[in-house]
This record gives C-alpha cells, structure tokens and sequence, in this order.
C-alpha cells in the first residue's frame, strides 16, 4: 500500500513581535527560536500568539512582518499560510494571533467568532458602578479552522485554537491595578466568567467539528493548540466528546482523540508552573486520523518555568513546549 507521511505540530509562540515592527528587538528572539522550529519540521504548524505590526505611517491592515522575519531563509518561508481575522473580519489583531503554515494548499480559512454558539449573557453583581442588566459574555479570540488539501486530494480539517487562560475576567471598578483586586467576591465573578468563556470556545469547537463529521466520511480532523486545560477539564471533554460521557456507543465515532495520552505520564507536560508540570498544549485527532498515528512527542527538554524565570528579563524562546505528531496516511484515490 502507498503511504506518505505528515507532521502535525503546534506551539504557542509567547506573544512574538511587538505591535510595531522592531526588527533589531527580534535579533536574540529569533536567534533562540529559528532552531526550535527546525528541530519541529512540521509539514503543518500551528501557532499561537502572533503579533502583527504595521511599519510606521502605513494605513493599511497590519501584517506579520516578525514573522516574515523570522521564517527568513528556513523552510517555513514558503509555506502556506492562514491566520486568524478581527470579529469584523478586517485583517488580523494587533496581539495574540492564531497562524497555520502548511507545506500543502490551504483551500479554506474562516475564524470563528460565535458561528456556532451565540454569546452567554450575564448580570455581573460586583460591577461598580453597579449595572443592572445581563451583558454578553463574548470569546477573547476566534479559532482558526483550516481545510488542507493532501496530497492524495483528500482534505485534513485542523482547529488551531487558544482559549481562555483561567485567570479572572475583568470586572468593572473591581481592579484596583492591573494584578491586584479590590474585593474576593469580585475576583470569584471574574474567574468564573473566565471558566465560561473557555468552556463556550470549547462549545463553539465541538460544533464545528460535529459539522465536519456530518459533512465527511471518517474525515481527517486535527484540533491543535494551547486549550489552557489539563486532560480531564470541561474544555477538553467538551472537545473530545467521549462516549462514556455522552453514554452513547453509537456516536463513538464522533470522538476525538488527545494523542498527548500516548506520552509516558513523566515527561507528559507542556509548561512549568512553580516547579510542577501542567499539560495545556494538545493535539486531538478524530478516529481515522488517530489511526495513522506513529509518533508523538513534547519538546520539554529545555523548558523554563513560566513564574520562576526572572521578571526583569523577558523568555527568548517561549514558556510553552512544542507539541508534534507524526503520522503515516495511506494513499487515497
């Protein structure tokens, strides 16, 4: 049988490029991170925290001019490429960008922003003022959905995503600075709108997914990126939709799959969190992609440790681990 291999990778890049474009503020960046990403050698990669800059005086969209420079001279520079747009579809944000390269043909890109699921409302009772109405608890940012055209002329359907961190939301007037509340009741409110927001992505997710199984048969579908969720968190069974949870064998085929499990328990982490190991950073496949798996690995070797490192000095590669599977597809016709 005709096989080919693909490399899946995703890595959360730690907010690279400033809001403008400072290449000779990226000399050391780029110096830390260009080995990193060919030790990667992904055929698809997915990245979070892309800052896009505008060069000085220029009225258009901004543009990934840090990346650009940083892609220079290695193999990614050719690669295709799709990222994630505005709520109002006008380019992408200045900060915490979702950007897919793929050495394979994107043929479809679309950002999600409540196309499956419209926005919570809440009527937050710590607001000061105090406001009497239910607001519309919105995502902070889309995901990335991605239709790849393979090789063989079959499609890979990849999320790349990055929800909500589980730290508070803001509340009005319950910030006394930027790290310090005023009161617990308001924090409470504002870690919990937190919870929601990456339990409504990992909602929106899911959906999009369901869409793609009722449109293929045993489609390819791959959801990368930082979830900021550990493997038995709401996000992650929301995603995953496991048949012991909906209690239904019959939509065992819907499941997805966390390749992560495949790593021995001891080295299965993705940041360093005062000295102790968190899995934040996933790569769930549906079961024919599953399938095909011969490889998985975390590139955790080197990882500094996101609280413990130095204030005074800024991470040159990133607190996240890069995430990678491998897998073996058999020639379609």
């Amino acid at each position: 049988m005709l096989t080919y291999p693909v490399r899946l990778a995703t890595f959360n890049m730690e907010s690279f490029g400033e809001t403008r474009f400072q290449p000779d503020a990226l000399t050391d960046r780029i110096a830390a991170l260009r080995p990193i990403l060919a030790n990667i050698d992904a055929d698809i990669l997915c990245l979070q925290e892309m800052n896009a800059q505008k060069i000085h005086g220029s009225g258009g969209p901004r543009e990934f001019l840090s990346l650009d420079l940083l892609l220079q001279g290695t193999a990614y520079q050719d690669f295709h490429r799709a990222f994630s747009l505005r709520a109002d579809g006008q380019g992408p944000r200045d900060r915490h960008n979702l950007l897919t390269l793929s050495r394979f043909p994107i043929d479809q890109a679309r950002s999600l922003w409540h196309s499956h699921v419209d926005p919570p409302a809440w009527n937050a009772r710590t607001d000061r003022p105090e406001i009497d109405r239910a607001e519309p608890i919105t995502w902070d940012r889309p995901i990335l959905h991605t239709v790849i055209t393979l090789p063989d002329n079959r499609t890979l359907d990849v999320f790349n995503l990055h929800l909500r961190a589980p730290i508070a939301a803001p509340i009005a007037g319950q910030k006394l600075t930027a790290n310090q509340w005023r009161s617990t009741r308001g924090w409470a409110e504002g870690f919990f709108l937190s919870a929601v927001k990456r339990a409504g992505q990992a909602l929106e997710l899911r959906q999009a997914v369901d869409d793609t199984f009722q449109s293929h048969d045993r489609p390819f579908i791959a959801l990368a990126g930082d979830f900021n969720a550990d493997l038995d968190s709401a996000a992650i069974r929301i995603a995953k939709a496991d048949a012991e949870d909906t209690g239904n064998p019959s939509l065992a085929e819907q499941t997805l799959y966390d390749l992560i499990e495949k790593v021995p328990r001891d080295q299965r982490y993705t940041i360093l969190h005062h000295g102790m190991p968190r899995v934040i950073d996933h790569i769930l496949v549906s079961e024919a992609l599953q399938q095909c798996a011969t490889n998985f690995e975390i590139l955790n070797h080197a990882l500094p440790d996101e609280v413990d490192f130095q204030p005074d000095k800024s991470v040159q590669t990133s607190f996240h681990a890069p995430v990678l599977a491998d897998f073996t597809l058999p020639a379609g016709t």
